[in-house]
């Protein structure tokens, strides 16, 4: 396995871990309970990341 391979599979790794604890959260929540969720996350990132966050026309949202 080179050092690419292994790079990738601890980023995969990581990634799962983050979709199963995002599934673990929202399993049992209503779907009003999982847009605020996802939308209190994306608040955080924007924050996180010194960018405004901006709704696009068709509902998603765009970093600026």
């Amino acid at each position: 396995m080179s050092a690419t391979e292994t790079t990738i599979s601890k980023c995969l790794e990581e990634v799962w871990e983050w979709k199963e604890a995002v599934y673990q959260d929202t399993k049992d929540m209503s779907m009003e309970e999982k847009q605020a969720y996802f939308r209190e996350g994306l608040e955080l990132a924007a924050k996180t990341l010194g960018a405004q966050l901006v709704k696009n026309p068709d509902g998603s949202h765009s970093l600026v």
